[in-house]
């Protein structure tokens, strides 16, 4: 850390916004050996800070605890970023208006995640994981006294402004802690209130995390709502109509391609789907699952389908082959990247039996009534390809849940061209409404998701 204040006191730029990010990027976090300098916390719930230096800004360690998070604190008249250097840190944004604290957007930051904070924003900061995290801290100018900083209490609808005793942004009720302290100042609205009657929010993770991570998210995702998956599929009006729209789209297909013996469904998730598809085709094929979920599938095998708790993208192929059907639906677009898609189709191509189908579904980049505009506009604004997304990469959580998942939004060329890639001919990718006219085939992907039907050569 020694290096770190060295190079922080030859810095002769002028300080601004911009100039700060850029020497802060080309640091490396290997070499700041920053162990030996973790501060521990003055009192329990709270956070240790170490100054490395202020000036020509601030440089400062912060150990976070697992679970403790800043108060809400408004910074006026500085600016400055947060370098994570272990663990995950949520930061959570807040706008104040017309006698209401509004919590409007979370984005959560993982290792050599750098968050930034302009001047006039209201946030904070939280660990919400079960290990520590610690991160870097620079501000300019430097917070050389607390004094006059704004807190916010939501329990206690308070706001309070530091006195110049306060050694972190956080709520105490110690005399002297704050100058002064207004009650009832406000009323709280939460995200999850804030993005109601929405049942998904998108929450950015920065960097994207590997793909050993976002299996990992995935399956925390799924796992925590296994037993409430069925309910969420079959009793929400659209997405039942989504549902019966393609399975009964899948069912004609496959009453086509007669006889039909052997179905593989990837992600079978509950069993659920797969058995109502195989009910409506009126044939009478045996069904493997494959899901990630070791909860999905033992209430799968519960049902009477051979479930196979199995990681499609990485694991082996199962011995057994020759389907001549692979079903990957609501699922395909929860793989992390662009080589793992690859290497899944090859996979399936692999299963199936020659001129077996594949079919699944997946979100369209460019739905207007969907994601895939924002996720894109996202991109370009918060630079994402610096942090290792790829166009149309998503994070999101149920509003009722606590998990993350991710999930990658598709172009028309982008499909097409992975499919002959993986051996895949007599390609039909249709557009079929999910939140707006759902369950109904539409006229281009700006109107609804894509179906896609393709056969083994």
């Amino acid at each position: 850390m020694q290096e770190l204040k060295s190079q922080i006191q030859q810095f002769t730029s002028p300080v601004t916004f911009e100039s700060l990010r850029s020497f802060i990027t080309e640091l490396t976090l290997e070499n700041l050996r920053f162990n030996e300098h973790i501060p521990e916390p003055e009192a329990a719930g709270d956070y240790g800070r170490n100054i490395i230096t202020l000036e020509p800004f601030e440089c400062v360690l912060i150990h976070w605890p697992a679970g403790v998070s800043s108060a809400i604190h408004l910074h006026e008249g500085l600016f400055g970023y947060v370098w994570v250097l272990e663990g995950e840190l949520d930061n959570v944004f807040y706008k104040f208006q017309d006698g209401k604290l509004i919590e409007y957007s979370v984005a959560r930051y993982g290792k050599n995640g750098l968050i930034p904070e302009p001047d006039g924003v209201i946030h904070k900061l939280a660990n919400n994981t079960n290990t520590r995290a610690i991160t870097l801290h620079f501000y300019y100018p430097a917070i050389e006294s607390f004094e006059g900083m704004q807190l916010f209490n939501v329990e206690k609808r308070a706001i309070g402004s530091l006195s110049d005793n306060a050694n972190t942004a956080s709520w105490q009720d110690e005399d002297g802690h704050f100058s002064e302290v207004k009650t009832n100042a406000f009323d709280f609205v939460p995200f999850d209130v804030h993005h109601q009657p929405k049942t998904h929010v998108m929450i950015p993770v920065i960097p994207k995390p590997t793909s050993e991570r976002i299996r990992e998210m995935n399956d925390e995702y799924f796992s925590e709502q296994a037993h409430k998956y069925d309910f969420s599929d079959f009793n929400q009006p659209r997405r039942k109509a989504y549902i019966d729209g393609i399975d009964r789209e899948i069912a004609r297909l496959l009453q086509e391609s007669e006889p039909i013996k052997k179905v593989m469904d990837i992600a079978v998730g509950t069993g659920r789907r797969a058995l109502h598809i195989r009910e409506i085709s009126e044939l009478n094929y045996s069904i493997t699952g494959v899901d990630i979920s070791e909860e999905m599938c033992a209430i799968a095998g519960e049902r009477g389908i051979r479930a196979i708790h199995h990681d499609w993208v990485n694991a082996e192929i199962p011995d057994e082959k020759d389907f001549d059907a692979v079903t990957f639906l609501y699922a395909f677009g929860h793989i992390a990247d662009i080589e793992s898609r690859e290497r899944a189709l090859r996979k399936v191509h692999q299963v199936l039996k020659p001129g077996g189908m594949i079919f699944f579904d997946v979100f369209s980049l460019n739905n207007q009534n969907e994601w895939g505009p924002q996720a894109s506009k996202a991109f370009d604004q918060r630079n994402l390809g610096e942090n290792g997304f790829d166009r149309g990469d998503v994070f999101y959580k149920k509003t009722e849940f606590n998990s993350i998942a991710f999930l990658h939004y598709f172009t028309h060329e982008e499909i097409e061209e992975l499919l002959h890639k993986t051996g895949f001919v007599e390609i039909e990718i249709r557009s079929i409404g999910y939140a707006k006219n759902p369950g109904q085939w539409v006229d281009s992907d700006n109107e609804g998701n894509f179906f896609v039907a393709a056969r083994k050569v």
